[in-house]
């Protein structure tokens, strides 16, 4: 197969891969899951699109429960993690260090635990530890696997006697899928290509209101790894009392491009402050790329904000001709972790063998 020919096909692996985003999350939503009940934290540990998942979800539960959610992207779980708190380990790959690091740190610390994985090291252990596995398929790319993610913690959330999101998402499946025939990149009409077309070429800068900024947030992971361009996000109305003034100062043929996702049936104040942040940027000769999405919820509309920034981003990596699939530096970041933390494993047993060695003379 030629260079080209194996782009091509990588690229409707991947294509393939964000149609499946939908499917995912039904798949997810339907599973029966049995639960503890008896915690009253959660802890979602997790890197990358396993821990940006966990955003989704935590962000969502922030008004609608009474039990914290926090996500940990870290090697380190944080000092109120206990017995009473119910830990999700999340790895596609079942290998990633900082995940297994702090599974290791939970179970030493006697706390309820579930790991969603598509294998590795973090099923071995979970297995051999008697907790709860989740498993997802690991014939994608980890990035490709969030709705599954998303569908399953918000299985295990209303399971375990949270807020009914798993029931929300699952009335919302009929509309996501009406959604992704709209923007798809099979639809010839499908806004996504348009998009692209007007950033290309430019360092985006993707803003959306609170509800809405672990997408904009995916819109720009997305740009980074599918496309291979830089890209940035923030929140409305952070942006307003700090990165205005820069953008207001911004010669006007910069190569950057503010991107504002505007969502439907947010509270007058919110819509307004979207509005005027827009209208000062426009004021000072910028032209920002503005998104409309609406939905039934706020969890509708930030999956539907996600689908459309993933397509985006597809149509971002064949005007730039590079391969969507390929992220080699994080590969080679994760082999060098391994490698350093294999030689401190490596030099800590030797002192402890010299320590020994010194007390038994």
């Amino acid at each position: 197969m030629s260079p080209k020919s194996k782009q091509h096909s990588r690229s409707e692996q991947m294509i393939k891969e964000v149609d499946g985003f939908v499917d995912g999350i039904s798949k997810a939503v339907k599973t029966k899951l049995r639960m503890p009940k008896d915690f009253n934290r959660m802890c979602i540990c997790g890197m990358g699109g396993s821990g940006f998942s966990g955003d989704i979800i935590a962000d969502i539960l922030l008004t609608l429960w009474d039990v914290p959610a926090k996500v940990i992207k870290s090697t380190t779980i944080p000092n109120w993690v206990d017995d009473k708190t119910l830990v999700i380990a999340s790895s596609h790959s079942g290998n990633t260090k900082e995940t297994l690091m702090m599974y290791d740190q939970a179970k030493e610390r006697g706390c309820k635990m579930i790991v969603i994985t598509g294998g590795g090291e973090l099923r071995d252990r979970c297995l051999r530890d008697g907790n709860k596995l989740i498993e997802v398929p690991n014939t994608i790319q980890p990035r490709s696997s969030i709705g599954f993610v998303i569908g399953y913690l918000a299985n295990i959330v209303e399971t375990a006697g949270g807020p009914k999101i798993k029931s929300d998402l699952a009335r919302s499946i009929p509309a996501l899928r009406r959604f992704r025939g709209n923007v798809w990149m099979r639809n010839p009409n499908t806004p996504a290509k348009g998009i692209a077309e007007r950033i290309y070429g430019k360092v985006p800068t993707i803003y959306a209101s609170v509800p809405l900024s672990m997408a904009a947030l995916r819109w720009k992971n997305q740009m980074n790894e599918n496309a291979k361009i830089i890209a940035f996000s923030g929140t409305i109305p952070e942006l307003n009392h700090n990165e205005i003034v820069g953008w207001s100062n911004l010669d006007v043929e910069s190569s950057c491009r503010p991107v504002f996702i505007c969502e439907d049936g947010v509270p007058d104040t919110d819509i307004s402050m979207l509005d005027e942040s827009i209208e000062i940027l426009r004021s000072v000769g910028l032209d920002p790329e503005v998104i409309r999405i609406d939905g039934r919820t706020a969890l509708e509309r930030s999956l539907k904000a996600i689908m459309l920034g993933d397509y985006v981003s597809l149509f971002l990596a064949s005007m730039n001709g590079v391969d969507p699939v390929d992220v080699e530096p994080i590969k080679n970041f994760k082999q060098r972790l391994a490698e350093l933390l294999g030689r401190k494993k490596n030099d800590g047993a030797k002192k402890k063998k010299e320590v020994k060695e010194k007390k038994a003379k």
